[in-house]
Protein backbone atom coordinates (compact mmCIF):
# COMPACT_ATOMS: atom_id res chain seq x y z
CA UNK A 1 0.00 0.00 0.00
CA UNK A 2 1.35 3.65 -0.56
CA UNK A 3 0.05 6.85 0.58
CA UNK A 4 -0.83 9.21 -1.93
CA UNK A 5 -1.71 12.82 -1.56
CA UNK A 6 -4.29 14.32 -3.48
CA UNK A 7 -4.13 17.09 -5.62
CA UNK A 8 -5.86 20.40 -4.88
CA UNK A 9 -8.95 21.42 -6.78
CA UNK A 10 -12.08 19.01 -7.85
CA UNK A 11 -9.45 17.03 -10.39
CA UNK A 12 -9.34 13.44 -9.53
CA UNK A 13 -6.14 11.49 -9.50
CA UNK A 14 -7.26 9.74 -12.93
CA UNK A 15 -3.60 7.62 -12.44
CA UNK A 16 -4.50 6.07 -9.11
CA UNK A 17 -6.85 3.71 -11.12
CA UNK A 18 -6.47 0.15 -11.80
CA UNK A 19 -5.73 -0.78 -15.86
CA UNK A 20 -9.19 -2.08 -16.41
CA UNK A 21 -11.05 1.06 -15.46
CA UNK A 22 -8.73 3.84 -16.45
CA UNK A 23 -9.95 4.33 -20.01
CA UNK A 24 -13.15 4.48 -19.23
CA UNK A 25 -13.01 7.21 -16.77
CA UNK A 26 -10.78 9.43 -19.12
CA UNK A 27 -14.33 11.93 -19.92
CA UNK A 28 -15.14 12.99 -16.28
CA UNK A 29 -17.75 15.42 -17.58
CA UNK A 30 -19.69 12.57 -19.56
CA UNK A 31 -22.65 10.91 -17.30
CA UNK A 32 -22.13 7.74 -15.23
CA UNK A 33 -25.08 6.89 -13.55
CA UNK A 34 -29.14 7.96 -13.48
CA UNK A 35 -30.25 6.65 -10.38
CA UNK A 36 -33.95 7.08 -10.29
CA UNK A 37 -34.52 6.92 -6.13
CA UNK A 38 -38.26 7.03 -6.34
CA UNK A 39 -39.38 6.06 -10.02
CA UNK A 40 -42.85 5.92 -8.31
CA UNK A 41 -43.41 9.39 -8.36
CA UNK A 42 -44.00 11.35 -11.86
CA UNK A 43 -41.87 14.15 -13.06
CA UNK A 44 -39.09 13.41 -10.27
CA UNK A 45 -36.31 13.53 -12.45
CA UNK A 46 -33.47 11.31 -11.85
CA UNK A 47 -30.07 11.76 -9.60
CA UNK A 48 -27.05 12.49 -12.20
CA UNK A 49 -24.38 11.47 -11.44
CA UNK A 50 -21.21 12.18 -13.79
CA UNK A 51 -18.06 10.11 -13.96
CA UNK A 52 -15.87 12.91 -12.41
CA UNK A 53 -18.89 13.04 -9.61
CA UNK A 54 -18.64 9.05 -9.16
CA UNK A 55 -14.77 9.37 -8.80
CA UNK A 56 -15.21 12.14 -6.21
CA UNK A 57 -17.46 10.21 -3.73
CA UNK A 58 -15.08 7.28 -4.30
CA UNK A 59 -11.89 9.37 -2.92
CA UNK A 60 -14.01 10.20 -0.65
CA UNK A 61 -14.98 6.57 0.14
CA UNK A 62 -11.16 5.84 0.29
CA UNK A 63 -10.72 8.65 2.91
CA UNK A 64 -13.58 6.89 5.16
CA UNK A 65 -11.71 3.72 4.70
CA UNK A 66 -8.24 5.04 5.34
CA UNK A 67 -10.06 7.09 9.03
CA UNK A 68 -11.41 4.13 10.53
CA UNK A 69 -8.08 2.43 9.57
CA UNK A 70 -9.21 -0.28 7.45
CA UNK A 71 -6.11 -2.11 5.61
CA UNK A 72 -5.79 -3.97 2.68
CA UNK A 73 -6.84 -7.82 3.02
CA UNK A 74 -9.78 -6.64 5.47
CA UNK A 75 -13.69 -7.29 4.29
CA UNK A 76 -16.50 -5.30 4.91
CA UNK A 77 -19.87 -5.96 5.22
CA UNK A 78 -22.64 -3.98 2.38
CA UNK A 79 -25.50 -3.33 4.36
CA UNK A 80 -27.61 -1.83 2.11
CA UNK A 81 -31.38 -2.10 1.63
CA UNK A 82 -31.85 -1.82 -1.97
CA UNK A 83 -29.83 -0.38 -4.79
CA UNK A 84 -27.92 2.68 -4.44
CA UNK A 85 -24.78 4.88 -6.38
CA UNK A 86 -22.96 4.44 -3.20
CA UNK A 87 -23.14 0.85 -2.96
CA UNK A 88 -21.16 0.58 -6.39
CA UNK A 89 -18.80 3.76 -5.07
CA UNK A 90 -18.13 1.92 -2.48
CA UNK A 91 -17.28 -1.20 -4.46
CA UNK A 92 -15.00 1.11 -6.75
CA UNK A 93 -13.13 2.14 -3.38
CA UNK A 94 -12.63 -1.09 -2.49
CA UNK A 95 -10.71 -1.92 -5.67
CA UNK A 96 -8.07 1.32 -4.71
CA UNK A 97 -8.10 0.53 -1.16
CA UNK A 98 -7.67 -3.50 -1.46
CA UNK A 99 -10.70 -4.24 1.21
CA UNK A 100 -13.45 -6.84 0.27
CA UNK A 101 -17.04 -5.91 0.34
CA UNK A 102 -18.98 -8.90 1.52
CA UNK A 103 -22.84 -8.38 0.49
CA UNK A 104 -25.76 -9.07 2.49
CA UNK A 105 -29.05 -10.22 0.77
CA UNK A 106 -31.89 -7.54 1.45
CA UNK A 107 -34.63 -9.71 0.20
CA UNK A 108 -33.96 -12.81 1.89
CA UNK A 109 -31.63 -12.02 4.74
CA UNK A 110 -32.87 -13.11 8.63
CA UNK A 111 -31.25 -11.73 11.57
CA UNK A 112 -29.69 -15.22 12.03
CA UNK A 113 -28.44 -15.35 8.58
CA UNK A 114 -27.10 -12.05 8.89
CA UNK A 115 -24.95 -12.59 12.33
CA UNK A 116 -23.79 -15.88 10.20
CA UNK A 117 -22.27 -13.54 7.67
CA UNK A 118 -20.84 -10.79 9.96
CA UNK A 119 -19.23 -13.47 11.96
CA UNK A 120 -17.62 -15.93 9.42
CA UNK A 121 -16.43 -13.14 7.27
CA UNK A 122 -14.51 -11.25 10.10
CA UNK A 123 -16.02 -7.94 8.31
CA UNK A 124 -14.16 -5.23 10.94
CA UNK A 125 -17.19 -2.36 9.00
CA UNK A 126 -20.91 -1.70 8.15
CA UNK A 127 -21.82 -0.06 5.60
CA UNK A 128 -25.64 1.01 6.31
CA UNK A 129 -27.79 3.45 4.19
CA UNK A 130 -31.11 2.79 6.95
CA UNK A 131 -32.93 1.15 4.27
CA UNK A 132 -31.91 -2.06 5.95
CA UNK A 133 -34.08 -4.32 8.27
CA UNK A 134 -33.28 -2.46 11.75
CA UNK A 135 -33.54 -6.30 13.02
CA UNK A 136 -30.53 -7.09 10.54
CA UNK A 137 -28.45 -4.83 12.04
CA UNK A 138 -29.27 -5.88 16.01
CA UNK A 139 -28.31 -9.00 15.33
CA UNK A 140 -25.40 -7.88 13.55
CA UNK A 141 -24.31 -5.82 16.79
CA UNK A 142 -25.10 -8.00 19.19
CA UNK A 143 -22.69 -10.77 17.70
CA UNK A 144 -20.20 -8.03 16.81
CA UNK A 145 -19.45 -5.46 19.33
CA UNK A 146 -16.76 -4.24 18.00
CA UNK A 147 -17.89 -3.75 14.41
CA UNK A 148 -18.17 0.17 12.99
CA UNK A 149 -20.67 1.41 11.13
CA UNK A 150 -20.80 4.10 8.72
CA UNK A 151 -23.81 5.60 7.20
CA UNK A 152 -23.45 5.97 3.24
CA UNK A 153 -26.46 8.70 3.49
CA UNK A 154 -23.26 10.95 4.81
CA UNK A 155 -20.84 10.13 1.86
CA UNK A 156 -21.68 13.29 -0.35
CA UNK A 157 -20.96 16.07 2.15
CA UNK A 158 -17.76 14.66 3.41
CA UNK A 159 -14.58 16.84 2.62
CA UNK A 160 -12.60 15.36 0.10
CA UNK A 161 -9.40 13.72 1.97
CA UNK A 162 -5.94 15.14 1.96
CA UNK A 163 -4.38 11.75 1.65
CA UNK A 164 -5.60 8.20 1.21
CA UNK A 165 -3.78 4.57 0.93
CA UNK A 166 -4.29 3.53 -2.79
CA UNK A 167 -3.14 0.09 -3.81
CA UNK A 168 -0.55 -0.21 -7.22
CA UNK A 169 -2.75 -2.61 -8.72
CA UNK A 170 -5.22 -5.70 -7.80
CA UNK A 171 -3.69 -8.87 -8.06
CA UNK A 172 -5.37 -11.62 -10.53
CA UNK A 173 -6.25 -13.97 -7.48
CA UNK A 174 -6.90 -11.48 -5.11
CA UNK A 175 -10.22 -10.96 -3.42
CA UNK A 176 -12.48 -8.57 -5.44
CA UNK A 177 -16.02 -9.42 -3.61
CA UNK A 178 -17.68 -12.33 -1.22
CA UNK A 179 -21.06 -13.01 -2.06
CA UNK A 180 -22.97 -15.91 -0.07
CA UNK A 181 -24.42 -18.60 -1.99
CA UNK A 182 -28.37 -19.13 -0.63
CA UNK A 183 -27.90 -21.48 1.95
CA UNK A 184 -29.55 -24.05 0.31
CA UNK A 185 -28.70 -27.17 1.90
CA UNK A 186 -27.28 -25.43 5.20
CA UNK A 187 -25.12 -21.93 6.28
CA UNK A 188 -24.90 -20.01 3.21
CA UNK A 189 -21.31 -20.49 1.85
CA UNK A 190 -18.74 -16.73 1.25
CA UNK A 191 -17.50 -17.48 -2.38
CA UNK A 192 -14.96 -15.87 -2.75
CA UNK A 193 -14.68 -14.40 -6.71
CA UNK A 194 -10.66 -12.80 -7.86
CA UNK A 195 -9.84 -10.16 -9.75
CA UNK A 196 -9.65 -12.71 -12.51
CA UNK A 197 -12.91 -13.69 -12.20
CA UNK A 198 -14.22 -10.76 -12.64
CA UNK A 199 -11.88 -9.86 -16.03
CA UNK A 200 -12.58 -13.26 -17.66
CA UNK A 201 -16.45 -12.04 -16.89
CA UNK A 202 -15.93 -8.46 -18.69
CA UNK A 203 -14.55 -10.39 -21.99
CA UNK A 204 -17.28 -13.19 -22.02
CA UNK A 205 -20.26 -10.51 -21.97
CA UNK A 206 -18.59 -8.75 -24.72
CA UNK A 207 -18.11 -11.93 -26.93
CA UNK A 208 -22.05 -12.57 -25.57
CA UNK A 209 -23.52 -9.42 -27.11
CA UNK A 210 -20.52 -8.85 -30.03
CA UNK A 211 -23.41 -9.07 -32.40
CA UNK A 212 -25.70 -6.46 -30.63
CA UNK A 213 -23.44 -3.98 -29.35
CA UNK A 214 -23.55 -0.55 -30.14
CA UNK A 215 -22.19 2.45 -28.17
CA UNK A 216 -22.74 3.94 -25.49
CA UNK A 217 -24.14 1.02 -24.09
CA UNK A 218 -27.19 1.54 -21.93
CA UNK A 219 -27.19 -0.49 -18.94
CA UNK A 220 -30.80 -0.72 -17.17
CA UNK A 221 -30.75 -2.40 -13.76
CA UNK A 222 -33.43 -2.95 -11.41
CA UNK A 223 -32.06 -7.23 -10.43
CA UNK A 224 -30.81 -6.54 -6.86
CA UNK A 225 -27.14 -5.51 -6.77
CA UNK A 226 -26.14 -8.69 -4.25
CA UNK A 227 -26.61 -10.66 -6.79
CA UNK A 228 -23.64 -12.03 -8.66
CA UNK A 229 -25.06 -11.19 -12.05
CA UNK A 230 -26.14 -7.36 -11.26
CA UNK A 231 -22.12 -7.51 -9.72
CA UNK A 232 -20.96 -8.38 -12.67
CA UNK A 233 -22.43 -6.68 -15.40
CA UNK A 234 -21.91 -3.81 -13.43
CA UNK A 235 -18.43 -4.33 -13.07
CA UNK A 236 -18.48 -4.38 -16.91
CA UNK A 237 -19.97 -0.82 -17.11
CA UNK A 238 -16.94 0.30 -15.13
CA UNK A 239 -14.93 -0.94 -17.92
CA UNK A 240 -16.52 0.54 -20.77
CA UNK A 241 -16.05 3.92 -21.65
CA UNK A 242 -19.04 6.09 -22.25
CA UNK A 243 -21.07 3.26 -20.90
CA UNK A 244 -23.97 4.63 -18.31
CA UNK A 245 -25.82 2.65 -15.34
CA UNK A 246 -29.40 3.31 -15.03
CA UNK A 247 -29.99 2.03 -11.86
CA UNK A 248 -33.66 1.44 -9.81
CA UNK A 249 -33.48 0.74 -5.73
CA UNK A 250 -35.71 -2.12 -7.03
CA UNK A 251 -38.67 -3.64 -9.36
CA UNK A 252 -41.70 -1.41 -9.20
CA UNK A 253 -44.13 -1.01 -12.06
CA UNK A 254 -42.48 2.10 -13.32
CA UNK A 255 -39.49 0.28 -14.38
CA UNK A 256 -41.27 -0.17 -17.83
CA UNK A 257 -41.80 3.29 -18.18
CA UNK A 258 -38.14 4.12 -17.10
CA UNK A 259 -36.58 1.25 -19.14
CA UNK A 260 -38.97 2.17 -22.49
CA UNK A 261 -37.82 6.40 -21.76
CA UNK A 262 -33.95 5.01 -22.01
CA UNK A 263 -34.64 3.39 -24.71
CA UNK A 264 -36.15 5.75 -26.77
CA UNK A 265 -33.05 8.96 -26.46
CA UNK A 266 -30.92 5.79 -26.09
CA UNK A 267 -28.08 6.60 -29.26
CA UNK A 268 -26.22 2.88 -28.79
CA UNK A 269 -27.63 -0.42 -27.05
CA UNK A 270 -29.76 -1.05 -24.26
CA UNK A 271 -29.13 -3.80 -22.25
CA UNK A 272 -31.96 -4.77 -19.46
CA UNK A 273 -30.66 -8.17 -16.99
CA UNK A 274 -34.24 -9.68 -15.70
CA UNK A 275 -35.87 -12.43 -14.55
CA UNK A 276 -38.74 -14.18 -16.62
CA UNK A 277 -40.73 -13.25 -13.53
CA UNK A 278 -40.79 -10.00 -14.69
CA UNK A 279 -42.39 -11.14 -18.03
CA UNK A 280 -45.13 -12.27 -15.56
CA UNK A 281 -45.38 -8.80 -14.20
CA UNK A 282 -46.09 -7.01 -17.33
CA UNK A 283 -48.45 -9.63 -18.60
CA UNK A 284 -50.51 -9.12 -15.32
CA UNK A 285 -49.68 -5.14 -15.88
CA UNK A 286 -51.37 -5.50 -19.46
CA UNK A 287 -54.08 -7.74 -18.35
CA UNK A 288 -55.34 -5.87 -15.42
CA UNK A 289 -54.83 -2.43 -18.35
CA UNK A 290 -52.01 -0.91 -15.99
CA UNK A 291 -49.12 -0.40 -17.84
CA UNK A 292 -47.35 2.94 -17.05
CA UNK A 293 -47.61 4.21 -21.03
CA UNK A 294 -49.31 2.47 -23.64
CA UNK A 295 -48.88 -0.75 -24.72
CA UNK A 296 -47.60 0.10 -28.30
CA UNK A 297 -44.96 2.80 -27.61
CA UNK A 298 -43.42 0.07 -24.74
CA UNK A 299 -43.26 -2.63 -27.89
CA UNK A 300 -41.68 -0.12 -30.25
CA UNK A 301 -39.29 1.00 -27.13
CA UNK A 302 -38.84 -2.62 -26.09
CA UNK A 303 -37.50 -3.77 -29.38
CA UNK A 304 -34.56 -1.62 -28.97
CA UNK A 305 -33.80 -3.52 -26.11
CA UNK A 306 -31.82 -6.78 -25.28
CA UNK A 307 -33.02 -8.51 -22.75
CA UNK A 308 -30.17 -10.48 -20.33
CA UNK A 309 -31.88 -13.66 -18.59
CA UNK A 310 -29.64 -14.75 -16.16
CA UNK A 311 -31.07 -16.73 -13.45
CA UNK A 312 -33.58 -19.55 -13.88
CA UNK A 313 -33.51 -21.40 -17.44
CA UNK A 314 -36.27 -19.56 -20.12
CA UNK A 315 -39.02 -22.11 -20.67
CA UNK A 316 -41.34 -21.75 -23.98
CA UNK A 317 -44.21 -19.47 -22.31
CA UNK A 318 -41.17 -16.78 -21.43
CA UNK A 319 -39.78 -16.79 -24.57
CA UNK A 320 -43.01 -16.99 -26.23
CA UNK A 321 -43.85 -13.42 -24.15
CA UNK A 322 -40.69 -11.81 -24.65
CA UNK A 323 -40.94 -12.67 -28.69
CA UNK A 324 -44.39 -10.24 -28.76
CA UNK A 325 -43.19 -7.34 -26.34
CA UNK A 326 -39.81 -7.47 -28.28
CA UNK A 327 -39.52 -9.12 -31.76
CA UNK A 328 -36.42 -10.39 -30.67
CA UNK A 329 -35.25 -13.49 -28.55
CA UNK A 330 -33.24 -12.77 -25.02
CA UNK A 331 -29.94 -13.28 -24.59
CA UNK A 332 -29.31 -16.14 -22.03
CA UNK A 333 -26.71 -16.86 -19.83
CA UNK A 334 -25.85 -19.52 -17.14
CA UNK A 335 -23.53 -20.39 -14.44
CA UNK A 336 -23.94 -20.13 -10.44
CA UNK A 337 -22.22 -17.84 -7.96
CA UNK A 338 -19.26 -20.09 -7.97
CA UNK A 339 -18.63 -19.73 -11.26
CA UNK A 340 -19.27 -16.13 -11.99
CA UNK A 341 -22.01 -16.65 -13.66
CA UNK A 342 -20.51 -16.99 -16.67
CA UNK A 343 -20.28 -20.53 -18.07
CA UNK A 344 -22.85 -20.76 -21.17
CA UNK A 345 -24.86 -18.39 -23.15
CA UNK A 346 -26.16 -18.01 -26.26
CA UNK A 347 -23.89 -18.38 -29.07
CA UNK A 348 -23.32 -15.19 -31.29
CA UNK A 349 -22.24 -16.89 -34.15
CA UNK A 350 -25.79 -17.70 -34.25
CA UNK A 351 -28.55 -16.42 -36.18
CA UNK A 352 -31.41 -15.85 -34.26
CA UNK A 353 -33.57 -18.04 -36.35
CA UNK A 354 -30.89 -20.96 -35.66
CA UNK A 355 -31.21 -19.80 -31.98
CA UNK A 356 -34.84 -20.44 -32.61
CA UNK A 357 -34.26 -23.87 -33.91
CA UNK A 358 -32.11 -25.02 -30.65
CA UNK A 359 -34.59 -23.57 -28.49
CA UNK A 360 -37.04 -25.80 -29.89
CA UNK A 361 -35.22 -29.07 -30.26
CA UNK A 362 -34.51 -29.17 -26.24
CA UNK A 363 -38.35 -28.65 -26.21
CA UNK A 364 -39.34 -31.69 -28.26
CA UNK A 365 -36.93 -33.89 -26.98
CA UNK A 366 -38.40 -36.60 -25.35
CA UNK A 367 -39.34 -37.84 -23.11
CA UNK A 368 -37.66 -35.34 -20.95
CA UNK A 369 -37.57 -31.80 -22.78
CA UNK A 370 -34.99 -29.72 -21.65
CA UNK A 371 -34.53 -25.67 -21.20
CA UNK A 372 -31.44 -24.73 -23.78
CA UNK A 373 -28.56 -22.54 -21.64
CA UNK A 374 -26.41 -22.42 -24.85
CA UNK A 375 -22.84 -23.03 -25.20
CA UNK A 376 -19.54 -22.41 -23.57
CA UNK A 377 -17.92 -19.19 -23.86
CA UNK A 378 -14.71 -20.43 -25.12
CA UNK A 379 -11.97 -20.00 -25.33
CA UNK A 380 -13.19 -18.43 -21.53
CA UNK A 381 -14.47 -20.98 -20.19
CA UNK A 382 -15.57 -24.93 -20.77
CA UNK A 383 -18.43 -27.19 -19.65
CA UNK A 384 -19.16 -30.60 -19.95
CA UNK A 385 -22.07 -33.10 -18.88
CA UNK A 386 -20.57 -36.12 -17.38
CA UNK A 387 -21.95 -39.29 -15.81
CA UNK A 388 -20.79 -39.01 -12.24
CA UNK A 389 -19.35 -35.55 -10.04
CA UNK A 390 -18.06 -38.31 -6.73
CA UNK A 391 -14.66 -39.04 -6.93
CA UNK A 392 -14.09 -43.14 -6.97
CA UNK A 393 -17.06 -44.07 -9.09
CA UNK A 394 -16.75 -45.97 -12.14
CA UNK A 395 -18.13 -43.40 -14.35
CA UNK A 396 -16.30 -40.22 -12.84
CA UNK A 397 -16.07 -37.34 -15.21
CA UNK A 398 -16.76 -39.70 -17.80
CA UNK A 399 -18.80 -37.67 -20.43
CA UNK A 400 -21.96 -38.02 -21.59
CA UNK A 401 -23.25 -39.32 -24.93
CA UNK A 402 -25.20 -36.38 -26.96
CA UNK A 403 -29.19 -36.85 -25.30
CA UNK A 404 -27.88 -38.31 -22.31
CA UNK A 405 -28.60 -36.80 -19.21
CA UNK A 406 -25.74 -36.16 -16.28
CA UNK A 407 -24.67 -33.57 -14.34
CA UNK A 408 -23.34 -30.04 -15.40
CA UNK A 409 -19.50 -29.32 -14.85
CA UNK A 410 -17.06 -26.38 -15.92
CA UNK A 411 -13.54 -25.26 -15.71
CA UNK A 412 -12.20 -21.84 -16.78
CA UNK A 413 -10.30 -19.25 -15.09
CA UNK A 414 -14.29 -17.82 -13.56
CA UNK A 415 -14.06 -20.50 -11.06
CA UNK A 416 -14.08 -19.01 -7.43
CA UNK A 417 -11.00 -19.23 -5.40
CA UNK A 418 -13.17 -21.26 -2.72
CA UNK A 419 -15.48 -20.82 -0.19
CA UNK A 420 -14.87 -18.65 2.64
CA UNK A 421 -12.98 -20.26 5.30
CA UNK A 422 -14.22 -23.76 4.50
CA UNK A 423 -11.55 -25.77 2.61
CA UNK A 424 -13.48 -28.24 3.16
CA UNK A 425 -16.53 -27.64 1.26
CA UNK A 426 -13.99 -26.14 -1.28
CA UNK A 427 -12.14 -29.19 -2.21
CA UNK A 428 -15.07 -30.78 -2.22
CA UNK A 429 -16.50 -29.05 -5.58
CA UNK A 430 -13.18 -28.02 -6.80
CA UNK A 431 -11.30 -31.31 -8.84
CA UNK A 432 -8.86 -30.75 -10.75
CA UNK A 433 -9.93 -27.77 -12.01
CA UNK A 434 -13.62 -28.63 -12.99
CA UNK A 435 -16.04 -27.02 -10.65
CA UNK A 436 -18.65 -29.83 -9.73
CA UNK A 437 -21.08 -28.39 -7.25
CA UNK A 438 -23.68 -27.22 -9.69
CA UNK A 439 -26.30 -30.04 -8.95
CA UNK A 440 -27.49 -29.22 -12.08
CA UNK A 441 -29.16 -32.36 -14.22
CA UNK A 442 -28.68 -31.52 -18.01
CA UNK A 443 -27.95 -32.85 -21.26
CA UNK A 444 -26.22 -31.88 -24.81
CA UNK A 445 -27.63 -32.16 -28.76
CA UNK A 446 -25.73 -32.06 -31.46
CA UNK A 447 -26.58 -28.85 -33.19
CA UNK A 448 -27.66 -29.84 -37.05
CA UNK A 449 -26.39 -26.26 -38.15
CA UNK A 450 -23.28 -26.56 -37.81
CA UNK A 451 -22.40 -29.60 -35.54
CA UNK A 452 -21.57 -27.96 -32.68
CA UNK A 453 -22.82 -29.27 -29.06
CA UNK A 454 -25.29 -27.03 -27.51
CA UNK A 455 -26.47 -27.66 -23.72
CA UNK A 456 -29.75 -27.90 -22.20
CA UNK A 457 -31.28 -27.85 -18.40
CA UNK A 458 -33.53 -30.53 -16.69
CA UNK A 459 -33.80 -29.77 -13.39
CA UNK A 460 -31.55 -30.06 -9.55
CA UNK A 461 -30.21 -33.26 -8.93
CA UNK A 462 -31.32 -31.82 -4.68
CA UNK A 463 -34.78 -31.28 -3.63
CA UNK A 464 -34.92 -27.48 -3.98
CA UNK A 465 -38.08 -24.66 -4.52
CA UNK A 466 -36.63 -22.11 -7.38
CA UNK A 467 -38.10 -18.17 -6.68
CA UNK A 468 -36.89 -14.94 -8.09
CA UNK A 469 -33.71 -16.69 -10.23
CA UNK A 470 -32.92 -18.04 -6.16
CA UNK A 471 -32.68 -21.73 -4.71
CA UNK A 472 -34.38 -22.63 -1.50
CA UNK A 473 -33.69 -26.08 0.27
CA UNK A 474 -37.04 -28.24 0.78
CA UNK A 475 -35.69 -29.43 3.90
CA UNK A 476 -35.26 -26.02 5.36
CA UNK A 477 -38.46 -24.84 4.16
CA UNK A 478 -40.09 -27.58 6.30
CA UNK A 479 -38.11 -26.61 9.27
CA UNK A 480 -39.18 -23.31 9.13
CA UNK A 481 -42.45 -24.17 8.36
CA UNK A 482 -42.50 -27.08 11.21
CA UNK A 483 -41.19 -24.08 13.83
CA UNK A 484 -44.54 -21.57 12.38
CA UNK A 485 -47.42 -24.74 12.98
CA UNK A 486 -45.68 -25.51 16.66
CA UNK A 487 -45.69 -21.72 17.65
CA UNK A 488 -49.38 -20.97 16.12
CA UNK A 489 -51.08 -23.93 17.10
CA UNK A 490 -49.30 -25.14 20.00
CA UNK A 491 -48.46 -28.41 18.83
CA UNK A 492 -45.93 -31.05 20.68
CA UNK A 493 -43.19 -32.53 18.97
CA UNK A 494 -44.12 -35.30 17.54
CA UNK A 495 -47.80 -34.36 16.54
CA UNK A 496 -47.61 -33.88 12.83
CA UNK A 497 -44.54 -34.70 10.39
CA UNK A 498 -44.40 -31.46 7.77
CA UNK A 499 -42.68 -32.54 3.94
CA UNK A 500 -41.96 -29.43 1.13
CA UNK A 501 -42.06 -30.41 -2.91
CA UNK A 502 -41.78 -27.27 -5.25
CA UNK A 503 -44.12 -27.71 -8.80
CA UNK A 504 -44.37 -26.05 -11.61
CA UNK A 505 -48.03 -24.88 -11.45
CA UNK A 506 -48.71 -21.18 -12.01
CA UNK A 507 -45.27 -20.14 -13.55
CA UNK A 508 -42.88 -22.29 -15.92
CA UNK A 509 -40.17 -21.04 -14.03
CA UNK A 510 -41.21 -20.38 -10.41
CA UNK A 511 -42.35 -23.27 -7.97
CA UNK A 512 -45.28 -23.61 -6.09
CA UNK A 513 -44.37 -24.19 -2.46
CA UNK A 514 -46.66 -26.95 -1.64
CA UNK A 515 -46.59 -28.65 1.72
CA UNK A 516 -47.80 -32.10 3.14
CA UNK A 517 -48.94 -32.01 6.75
CA UNK A 518 -48.88 -35.69 8.19
CA UNK A 519 -51.04 -35.32 11.83
CA UNK A 520 -51.12 -38.63 14.26
CA UNK A 521 -53.92 -37.51 16.61
CA UNK A 522 -55.02 -34.06 16.43
CA UNK A 523 -58.43 -32.57 17.50
CA UNK A 524 -60.57 -32.31 14.19
CA UNK A 525 -61.13 -28.73 15.79
CA UNK A 526 -57.49 -28.28 15.66
CA UNK A 527 -56.78 -29.44 11.80
CA UNK A 528 -59.76 -27.47 10.16
CA UNK A 529 -58.58 -24.69 11.67
CA UNK A 530 -54.99 -25.42 10.29
CA UNK A 531 -56.49 -26.20 6.74
CA UNK A 532 -58.17 -22.89 7.01
CA UNK A 533 -55.36 -20.67 8.38
CA UNK A 534 -52.11 -22.08 8.14
CA UNK A 535 -51.26 -20.79 4.26
CA UNK A 536 -52.49 -17.30 5.05
CA UNK A 537 -50.83 -16.63 8.25
CA UNK A 538 -47.65 -18.61 7.36
CA UNK A 539 -47.03 -16.19 4.73
CA UNK A 540 -47.22 -13.32 7.00
CA UNK A 541 -44.43 -14.73 9.42
CA UNK A 542 -42.25 -17.17 7.58
CA UNK A 543 -38.96 -15.47 5.37
CA UNK A 544 -39.87 -15.10 1.59
CA UNK A 545 -38.32 -18.55 0.47
CA UNK A 546 -40.50 -20.21 2.90
CA UNK A 547 -43.72 -19.13 1.81
CA UNK A 548 -46.42 -21.83 1.45
CA UNK A 549 -48.98 -21.77 -1.48
CA UNK A 550 -50.61 -25.05 -1.41
CA UNK A 551 -51.40 -27.62 1.74
CA UNK A 552 -52.83 -31.08 1.63
CA UNK A 553 -52.88 -33.38 4.11
CA UNK A 554 -51.53 -37.02 4.31
CA UNK A 555 -49.30 -39.60 4.59
CA UNK A 556 -45.61 -38.25 3.72
CA UNK A 557 -44.08 -41.61 1.54
CA UNK A 558 -40.65 -42.36 2.33
CA UNK A 559 -37.69 -43.74 0.95
CA UNK A 560 -36.10 -47.51 2.42
CA UNK A 561 -33.66 -44.96 4.53
CA UNK A 562 -36.86 -42.87 6.45
CA UNK A 563 -35.76 -39.57 4.18
CA UNK A 564 -38.56 -37.67 2.81
CA UNK A 565 -39.01 -39.58 -0.94
CA UNK A 566 -39.21 -36.62 -2.80
CA UNK A 567 -40.15 -38.24 -6.06
CA UNK A 568 -42.89 -39.64 -4.95
CA UNK A 569 -44.18 -36.69 -2.76
CA UNK A 570 -44.27 -35.08 -6.29
CA UNK A 571 -46.04 -38.14 -8.40
CA UNK A 572 -48.76 -37.81 -5.65
CA UNK A 573 -49.25 -33.97 -5.76
CA UNK A 574 -49.13 -34.07 -9.88
CA UNK A 575 -51.74 -36.64 -9.67
CA UNK A 576 -54.47 -34.85 -7.25
CA UNK A 577 -53.95 -31.91 -9.44
CA UNK A 578 -54.32 -33.36 -12.61
CA UNK A 579 -50.92 -31.92 -13.74
CA UNK A 580 -49.15 -33.26 -16.82
CA UNK A 581 -46.85 -35.38 -15.79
Amino acid sequence: MTEHRLPSGTDPPMPLLPEPYRIAFEDTDSPFIFYYGDPGRAGISPRKISRGDFLLLTLKATGIFSRLKMQKGERFLNGFGANSPEDLVFRLAATLSGTTPVTLNWQTDTPERAAYKASVSSARLMLTDGNLDPSLVDAIREVRPDMAFYDTARLRTEPLPRSAFFQEGPEKESEKIVIFTSGTTGDPKGVILTWENFNVNSNALRQLFSGMRKDPMQLVMVNPLHHTNSTALSDWFFREPGAVIHLLPRYTTPYWRILAETSEQAKGSVIAPCVSRHFDFLEELNTKGELPIPGERLEKALSRVSFLMGSAPVGPITVERILRWTGHLPVIRFGSTETCLQVLGTPPELTEDQVVKALEAGWEKKPSPGYYIGRPHEPFTLAAVVKSVVPGEERFMEPCRSGEEGYLVARGRNLMKGYLDDPGATAKVLKNGWYLGFGDICFTLKNDQDGREDFYWLGRESALLIRGGANYSCEQIATELSGFVRSRYGLEEGAFDLAVVGLRIDSEHEDSCCVTMEVSDLPSGVRTEIGRTFIREARGHVSKGSRPDMLRFGKIPRNFKGGVSIKELKREWTDELGLTK
